[in-house]
């Protein structure tokens, strides 16, 4: 069978277990960060010859590893609605040690998985804004100028980019398997993409774009978990594609 994984309110990841049901793909499930949390029972071996996994959820499904045909992973954390009323310290701690965990059995899988955890994150690598700079210039898209010192600050309450002039129209790419999706992407421009894809090693990745001093299509950002719904009906085919090619490794 096939599994997307997602955050519950995660409108993206539900748009693509969607799409692919809708294009055939099956046994296709789509398990959230929540039923994972809730799991009945879990069993995840490491040893010499390789690693297992088993866990049980609460509908009952059974999923094993070795049944496993391909995975598109959009979990970015691990829900640990249990723990709501524990110390701060204690929710931590539980949240490293699960996050560790899911990175493991995720890491572990034979089949395909879109995205495959890092140590840098649970759902591919996240960076931070100077790198995406840095790459981003090394994959020859126009990127803005650059500073950074231990005096600025970053509202990350309210998600504030300093790379996105306030008011300002965003395009997006979206790259999967070297193929550059989006609406009205110049053809230069979407050359970069699939070079910044290359460089950033992620199966997935959303690149914004914006009007800035270096031209209309400023590097702005990159996520390794992009709103695959920009991608429309190719990325739909190529996501597809790419979980039911034969022999395929992540």
């Amino acid at each position: 069978m096939w599994l997307v994984l997602c955050d519950r309110n995660d409108a993206a990841g539900v748009w693509i277990h969607s799409a692919l049901r809708s294009r055939g793909l099956a046994p296709l499930g789509l398990v959230t960060g929540e039923d994972l949390a809730f799991c009945d029972g879990w069993e995840h071996r490491v040893g010499r010859s390789g690693a297992t996994i088993r866990f049980r959820l609460e509908s009952g499904l059974t999923i094993r590893g070795e049944d496993l045909r391909g995975v598109v992973n959009r979990l970015y954390t691990a829900p640990i609605p249990q723990w709501r009323s524990a110390r701060k310290v204690d929710r931590e701690y539980v949240q490293q040690e699960l996050l560790a965990f899911h990175m493991s059995w995720l890491h572990a899988l034979r089949c395909p998985v879109l995205n495959r955890p890092t140590p840098q994150g649970l759902c591919g690598q996240w960076r931070p804004e100077s790198e995406w700079v840095w790459l981003a210039q090394k994959a020859g898209l126009q990127t803005p100028r650059y500073r950074q010192s231990t005096r600025d600050r970053i509202d990350e309450a309210s998600g504030q980019r300093r790379l996105l002039p306030p008011g300002a129209l965003v395009r997006t790419a979206i790259v999967v398997e070297g193929i550059a999706t989006g609406e009205r992407i110049p053809p230069a421009v979407a050359e970069g993409c699939r070079r910044l894809w290359r460089l950033a090693g992620s199966a997935f990745l959303g690149i914004d774009f914006a009007e800035g001093a270096a031209g209309p299509w400023t590097f702005a950002g990159a996520t390794p978990v992009p709103d695959l719904r920009l991608g429309g009906e190719l990325l739909a085919a190529t996501v597809l594609a790419r979980l039911t090619a034969p022999a395929a490794s992540t």
